[in-house]
């Protein structure tokens, strides 16, 4: 019987596994041990829709991210010269509507010929906000954000004290195994003994206890990710926000840019086959047109653990899995994780929770790597991602049946995926992938299951302008001026 865990690690893992833990099991005594001398990366400053489901599942709600963690909203990812047209990832209604299996939204615009930013609803890349039915901020009608990574630690900390989770100071120099059962007995700091039933790894790219204590392996998927290295930066506070995270493909990769209330984040991914530190830094510099100061810089392996669960220890976040920050997956992985893991913990189903978490990293996989199906060979990265970049095999297999048709809901089924098959839509019609004439003649198959006129008008209710508009920036301002 578990009676209490200690979570090793009090970054954004440590604190979301925390509360999630003692908000299913009240009765468990959850500590957390967060290091004094481990920082925060700092770069994933961008959610997925998980967030929402998170806020929602511990008792928070999204007023407490704009008003705590300098946060402002977010409607998608806007792509910048990844094709010849830029394009936006960005799934809202009417647009996830399905007609059975079928996306007949995305099948009619496409058909009709709609550039690829056009098949979104335009209303996620402005920098304009409705508040026409906001009288009560509680219920902001946005599912993700943009954080400041530091202030939304300060807030995950005072939310893991307001739930009597114990928060200890202190680095581990020792962790003690049992001997009959191989569990870790203890975790050992300069001024104390830990001692728990269970142990959650949330040590970063340390991977302090799974890997260094278990020498559970891991496992590569660097012949499937063209990047390794980043560098990230802060510039000044945008004079409007942007409503989107903007990706930038670049000579050896792709830059990101992420509004918040004090600051904007930026970082270049790189592969540093191509270009090196100090060149990705002048690249940067002069597209910015400024002096930049580089805050953070570090290299990856892009892969898992090959198992999250072992003995009595669960490995979540950095510790378990990295791919890269593109699309923002490492908070909903986290969370998504979590999700998995409290379902089966009381049978303590170790063997069906990993097969579940290697699934939700393969489906993270197969969607980023979907990215750089691109078109473009104008340097010597990208020729070698256009012609030399290996598939996954889910990949392989998802494209094979796409050539013919738009993806339908069944062909990516992942229990806690971060990615569905709609998610595919924007991003390979944007990179020109689809064969459009093939899609047109399914349309036609499905016209009258469609029904075309309810398409039109939900297009029409999608497409008609804001009631009550106000920018971003004034309307985040409003927010926090009225909440004073």
């Amino acid at each position: 019987m578990i009676n209490k865990i200690i979570v090793v690690g009090g970054g954004t893992a440590g604190c979301i596994s925390a509360l999630m833990l003692k908000t299913k099991f009240p009765q468990i005594e959850i500590n957390l041990l967060e290091s004094e001398n481990v920082g925060i990366v700092g770069v994933g400053e961008s959610s997925t829709e998980h967030w929402s489901r998170f806020c929602d599942f511990i008792g928070i709600t999204k007023l407490d991210t704009i008003l705590h963690c300098n946060s402002t909203f977010k409607s998608g990812v806007y792509f910048e010269n990844w094709s010849e047209k830029d394009f936006v990832h960005s799934i809202s209604s009417p647009m996830n509507k399905k007609y059975g299996d079928y996306y007949g939204m995305y099948a009619h615009l496409i058909s009709s010929g709609c550039s690829p930013k056009e098949i979104c609803d335009p209303k996620s890349y402005t920098n304009e906000v409705d508040t026409k039915n906001f009288s009560d901020y509680n219920y902001l009608p946005y599912e993700q954000f943009h954080f400041d990574t530091f202030s939304l630690n300060e807030f995950l900390h005072k939310e893991c004290e307001k739930r009597n989770i114990l928060i200890i100071k202190g680095d581990v120099i020792e962790v003690a195994i049992r001997e009959d059962s191989h569990n870790i007995h203890s975790v050992v700091t300069k001024d104390a003994e830990h001692c728990a039933d269970f142990f959650l790894d949330c040590t970063g790219f340390s991977r302090l206890l799974l890997n260094k204590v278990y020498g559970i392996g891991w496992k590569s998927y660097s012949e499937y990710l063209p990047v390794n290295s980043a560098i990230a930066f802060a510039t000044k506070e945008m004079d409007e926000y942007n409503k989107y995270t903007k990706s930038t493909a670049r000579n050896a990769g792709w830059s990101w840019t992420i509004p918040t209330q004090t600051r904007t984040g930026n970082g270049y991914v790189y592969c540093d086959s191509f270009i090196g530190k100090d060149e990705a830094h002048r690249e940067m510099e002069k597209a910015y047109g400024q002096s930049l100061d580089i805050t953070k810089e570090f290299k990856f392996d892009p892969g898992r653990l090959e198992k999250s669960w072992h003995k009595n220890c669960y490995a979540v976040g950095l510790s378990q899995s990295f791919v890269e920050p593109l699309e923002a997956t490492s908070i909903g992985s986290i969370i998504q994780q979590m999700f998995c893991f409290i379902h089966y913990l009381p049978s303590y189903d170790h063997e069906t929770c990993n097969e579940h978490v290697n699934e939700i990293f393969d489906n993270i996989v197969d969607y980023v790597q979907a990215h750089y199906l691109i078109k473009r060979e104008d340097t010597p990265f990208w020729k070698e991602v256009k012609y030399n970049l290996k598939l996954t095999p889910n990949l392989e297999k998802y494209l094979k049946k796409w050539k013919n048709r738009l993806p339908l809901a069944a062909d990516v089924l992942c229990r806690w995926g971060l990615f569905e098959s709609v998610n595919y839509i924007p991003i390979l019609y944007g990179l020109g992938w689809f064969d459009v004439e093939k899609i047109k003649e399914e349309y036609v198959n499905f016209h009258e299951f469609v029904i075309s006129k309810d398409v039109m008008n939900q297009l029409k209710e999608r497409n008609s302008p804001f009631s009550s508009p106000m920018s971003h920036k004034k309307f985040i301002k409003e927010i926090i001026r009225g909440k004073k």
